[in-house]
């Protein structure tokens, strides 16, 4: 098992992922489904704002990578991890 299979496992288990966005006040894979009217999407994207949510996505995904990386690949036997 390598550590994509674990991140892509994580990011699957839909209670992992909200339990870890209440907890640090993220939003990881909550903009795979964009709800906003194509109306909001073109104003933020020619306003500038869709780049500021671009990276506060990124910033977000980035804190789950690390977490799963601390907290459940680092923890995972040996045996597994190879």
């Amino acid at each position: 098992m390598t550590f994509n299979d674990v991140l892509l496992e994580c990011c699957q288990q839909k209670e992992l992922v909200d339990q870890f966005n209440r907890l640090t006040g993220c939003k990881v894979l909550s903009n795979i489904y964009d709800t906003r009217p194509p109306i909001v999407r073109m104003i933020d994207e020619s306003t500038g704002y869709q780049k500021i949510l671009d990276q506060k996505a990124h910033e977000d995904f980035t804190k789950f990578l690390a977490f799963v990386y601390d907290c459940v690949w680092i923890r995972l036997p040996v045996e597994i991890r190879n």
